[in-house]
């Protein structure tokens, strides 16, 4: 196996460890026992564990917009964001989600996590306000503060997603998704 075949299966198999287990749970021994190898060869690509949860979680988060962004590219804006309602409460088991605020959690004290989500919540609220500055726009909503809507939005849905992960939550997946869907109609100034 090449070096970089082998760096790619550790991370592989990093980030499924920190999607089954959660952020604080995996460990070097998950990523070693699922590809059969030591933990030496792990520190020969990855300097630490640090070093290698933290691509782990990048690659995930990278890989969720970019899926996002296809999913959304051939839909006008305003269904566009009403599609991204319902992605948001389609990940039945919540397992992006924990992963995504396990690291929030988590970056006050990783500084290379820190690094990893400062970077993720840009990319997410860019692509927020992407979407409600097309969505003012073909309203013909030239007052529209995408920027300070994207952040709101995106408050919203790291508050609902938190929100859903309780155990026996009162709030469901469809509350959440309307729970989007009416911030997204305060930003976008529509009536009922």
């Amino acid at each position: 196996m090449s070096g970089a075949d082998r760096r790619r299966q550790i991370l592989e198999a990093a980030t499924e460890a920190v999607l089954q287990r959660g952020l604080a749970q995996a460990a070097t021994r998950d990523v070693t026992q699922a590809i059969g190898v030591g933990s030496g060869l792990l520190h020969h690509y990855f300097s630490s564990w640090a070093e290698l949860r933290a691509e782990a979680v990048r690659l995930t988060v990278a890989q969720e917009v970019q899926e996002l962004k296809a999913l959304l590219s051939s839909l006008p804006a305003r269904a566009a964001l009403e599609r991204m309602a319902d992605w948001m409460v389609e990940d039945d088991d919540m397992r992006h989600w924990r992963l995504w605020l396990n690291a929030l959690d988590e970056a006050h004290r990783d500084p290379l996590l820190a690094e990893v989500m400062n970077a993720a919540m840009l990319e997410w609220h860019g692509l927020i306000a992407d979407l409600l500055r097309r969505a003012g726009a073909e309203q013909g909503r030239r007052s529209l503060d995408a920027e300070a809507a994207g952040w709101r939005l995106a408050a919203v849905m790291d508050g609902l997603a938190g929100a859903l992960l309780v155990t026996g939550s009162v709030v469901t997946p469809p509350m959440a998704r309307d729970a989007i869907r009416a911030q997204l109609r305060l930003e976008l100034g529509e009536t009922d």
